[in-house]
């Protein structure tokens, strides 16, 4: 994610002046951009009640009419589940579905420009767990903005995700649908691989320092799923720190690296590759599970595939 921190400006008068000045330029761009929110059908003038991803409770006195999306994972599950249309800004990095990139853009880190927000009007803003402190949330929620937080984990947590966007859609009855096809399909990915030989995997997200995946992430849930065992499956850290030997001492079978193929050589010198090791080495983009959205599982058939060259080499 790009940084981003605006300055903070002395002068109430200046930062009425500012506010003003964002409101009229998102709502050109708005106008420009985006079709106009449609009327509300009947059933979506009821209160809604949404339990966020840290296990609060999020009220609100009806579907909300102007969506911010401060994380492209939010911003691509709430598109699937029929609410697109009700977004009025999102984050810099937001750039899924294509109509996302049209939208007016909002700062999210190092976080949220406040000023920005309450300029836009949104009766609903999604943030990203791991970007966002408790006392912001609650700050945000002080200034009369209701704040859901999202933070999905596990596969499983996006197809969630998706399923209780459903109240905030326009056809809640097609984002089930868009919910329960994900689900189907988490299934039957893991359904194939489940009878198979286990193969020991190294995920790498960076090679100096040497930092893996743990548990407690959608990149790990996602080996699960492929038939496989993340050898640091037993540290409960996301995106731990870990000495090269204790790698080489799991015996991994793979290395998956998601920081290019520029390890490889050095992985090969250890002697955890050919013609020393037996182990594979695979560069994997993880770009697509680090917003862990609707477009997940393709990123996870992928990384299954590439296990499934290992699984092969040593039947």
């Amino acid at each position: 994610m790009r940084p981003s921190r605006r300055r903070p400006i002395g002068c109430a008068l200046a930062a009425v002046a500012v506010a003003l000045a964002v409101a009229a330029a998102s709502a050109t761009a708005g106008a420009r951009a985006t079709p106009a929110t449609p009327a509300s059908p009947a059933g979506l003038a009821q209160p809604v009640r949404l339990e966020d991803d840290w296990g609060r409770t999020v009220p609100l006195p009806m579907a909300p009419q102007r969506i911010v999306s401060l994380a492209p994972h939010a911003t691509e599950s709430l598109f699937a589940s029929g609410a697109g249309r009700r977004i009025v800004a999102v984050d810099r990095d937001s750039d899924y579905p294509p109509r996302a990139r049209a939208l007016p853009r909002v700062a999210a880190y190092p976080q949220p420009d406040v000023e920005q927000l309450l300029a836009l009007a949104p009766d609903l803003v999604v943030v990203w767990g791991p970007g966002v402190s408790r006392a912001l949330v609650a700050r945000l929620e002080a200034l009369g903005l209701a704040v859901f937080v999202s933070e999905p984990r596990t596969l499983d947590d996006v197809g969630a995700t998706i399923e209780r966007f459903a109240r905030l859609s326009d056809d809640p009855a097609a984002a089930l649908g868009a919910a329960r096809a994900f689900r189907a399909r988490l299934a039957a990915i893991r359904s194939r691989y489940a009878s198979l030989r286990p193969v020991r995997v190294f995920v790498q997200i960076w090679s100096s320092p040497l930092i893996g995946i743990g548990d407690g992430d959608v990149i790990s849930d996602a080996v699960r799923s492929c038939g496989a065992r993340n050898v640091l499956a037993g540290i409960a850290a996301a995106a731990p720190r870990v000495d090269p030997e204790s790698v080489i001492a799991a015996r991994p079978e793979m290395v998956l690296a998601t920081d290019g193929t520029r390890s490889e050589r050095t992985w090969r010198e250890r002697g955890v590759l050919a013609p020393r090791g037996l182990a594979r080495f695979a560069a994997f983009d993880a770009t697509t599970m680090e917003r862990p959205g609707p477009r997940v599982l393709d990123a996870v058939e992928r990384l299954c595939a590439a296990i499934d060259t290992a699984r092969r080499a040593r039947p």
